[in-house]
Parts: C-alpha cells; structure tokens; sequence
C-alpha cells in the first residue's frame, strides 16, 4: 500500500511548473550572519550577460522566505510523526514519516551544511557497527524501528530527540546569510544527489521502509524552487538554457507521476523496475549537467 501524504504542497515559489552525495561546495557560499550578501558588481567574463545584481538579490531574499517556511513545515510535521510513535499508532507513524521528511530533502543544500545537523537527523546506519548502535540517530534510526523490528517503545526517544534537534537546526538557521552560490549550486547538488548510482537511486537512504520516491520527488521540488527562484535572471543572461531546464523539469516530474505522487502516494521503491531506474537515471543526468552551467551563464563562478 502507498503511504499517503498531505493534500497539497507547501511550495511557494513555482511559476508555470509543478513544483548529497554532499554538499561541501555550497559551504564556502554560505557564511555565519554578520557577513552578507555583495551581488553590487558583475564579475561576469565578456561572453555572459550581465544580469541586474537587484534580480539576484530578490531571488536570495525570497529563498531565505522559502527555507524559513519549510524548516516551519517540517518542525510542525515531524511534531507529528513524533506524536503517532508515542501514541503508539504504528500506522500513522509509518504514514508520516516520509511527509516529515521531504521538507528537509528540498532544503538540503543549506539543512545539510549547518554543521552537525546533518550527521544527527539524516545519518544511515552504514557509519555504525550495527543499527542498534545508540550514536545512530535521527530519521533513519527511527525508520529502522517502524519497519524492522516495530519497535515503538524503542522509535519513541529518537523521535523525541528528532524534533528537538530540529528546534535548534530553526535556531540555527536564523543566523545563517546565504549567498547567491547557494542558490546555483544548490539546484545541483540536489539532482546530482539523487541521479549519483551509489547514492539515493540505489534505494540505500530508506532502505527499511522503501519511500525513496518521497525524498526523490523532494529533492526534485526543491532544486525546481530554486530555478524558479532565479528565472527572471536566467531569462535575461540565457533563455535557451532557461527553456531547456524548464522541459527537463517536466520530463523529470512525468517520469515520478508514473510512480505515485504526495497526493496519492508513492510505490515501495522495490517495486521500480530496472528499466525506470535507468530511465531515471538518464534524465537525471542531462538535467544536473544542464544545471550545472547556471553559476556561469549567471556570472556567479
């Protein structure tokens, strides 16, 4: 059965679509608050156009608006995954687990680089010498109680301390400046994460419970954001490029419809055929290859 989510999507920012391996390279993008944001001059080579830095600003600014709601929607969600397990409703709980996740999954260039959030709340038990090591935490430490052993006695502290780590990944974001790489590299990381064969498309992060699917469509939205985000400068510097993201987005959202969708929910990831894994696959990779040309052509290399 698919494990059915909410009824509408928390994105806010889409214009005409449907809304890591690591992401070390966006660290150097983002800096603690008390440094900011200086887009006042184009450092652009002679081939890029050059894009008005007030239009790359908006897209910062409206990205913090963005992180900010979803960091919100995923505190308020995981709230209530928490809530099942302690209730003692296995059902739920497993109902809610992939929907407290995907908040996470489509901010992950900036949740994953706070230092040491990541290694609490998204870790996978391959770092530990079992999965009942206590240092492993977090979604996936939860996860394999619900799926493996239906242990909820045993979910129920992690649980707990899952939504108190994500208060102070809130607290902490707040003191965050983000700069415009974030936004460029960002849209990236996010695909290249999924489309990596050793990492989210060999179905190793859910391994237990088999929602892959939600962290992929996750991870899909929140580099689309960020694209939509930007658009008005893609518009000005490349509009080629621009249309071209815009029909690999949708060849991308087609091929994950075939499978399930928030509304409906998605098929257990066993159930993907080889060929749609190699499908996806493929359209993955021409999409990050196509991202990966936007910190030039928007003069931000």
């Amino acid at each position: 059965m698919p494990y059915l989510t909410d009824m509408s999507s928390p994105l806010s920012f889409q214009r005409g679509r449907s809304a890591a391996v690591g992401f070390s390279s966006l660290a150097a993008a983002l800096v603690i608050s008390g440094c900011s944001s200086d887009t006042a001059e184009s450092t652009a080579p002679p081939s890029v156009v050059a894009v008005d830095p007030a239009v790359i600003d908006t897209a910062v600014a409206d990205y913090r608006v963005y992180v900010d709601e979803q960091i919100a929607t995923m505190r308020s969600e995981t709230d209530a995954f928490a809530a099942a397990i302690a209730d003692g409703d296995l059902e739920q709980a497993q109902a809610l687990y992939p929907v407290s996740r995907r908040p996470w999954e489509r901010i992950e260039p900036i949740a994953g680089i706070i230092p040491g959030f990541d290694a609490a709340v998204d870790v996978r038990e391959d770092d530990f010498d079992s999965p009942e090591d206590p240092g492993f935490t977090g979604w996936h430490r939860i996860e394999y109680h619900l799926w493996v052993d239906g242990d909820l006695a045993a979910a129920a502290p992690y649980a707990e301390q899952l939504a108190s780590d994500l208060a102070d990944l809130d607290a902490a974001s707040d003191e965050l400046a983000i700069e415009p790489q974030v936004l460029t590299v960002g849209a990236q990381e996010l695909i290249e994460e999924v489309a990596a064969p050793s990492g989210k498309l060999s179905g190793e992060e859910d391994r237990y419970s088999g929602t892959d699917l939600y962290d992929f469509k996750a991870n899909v939205e929140g580099s689309e954001a960020l694209v939509d985000l930007l658009d008005p400068a893609l518009q000005v510097a490349d509009p080629d490029l621009a249309a071209t993201l815009e029909v690999q987005f949708a060849d991308l959202d087609a091929q994950l419809r075939e499978l399930g969708s928030f509304r409906e929910g998605f098929v257990v990831y066993a159930q993907v055929t080889d060929a749609q894994r190699s499908a996806l696959a493929a359209t993955l990779g021409e999409l990050a290859e196509s991202l990966s040309l936007l910190n030039g052509t928007l003069g931000l290399a």
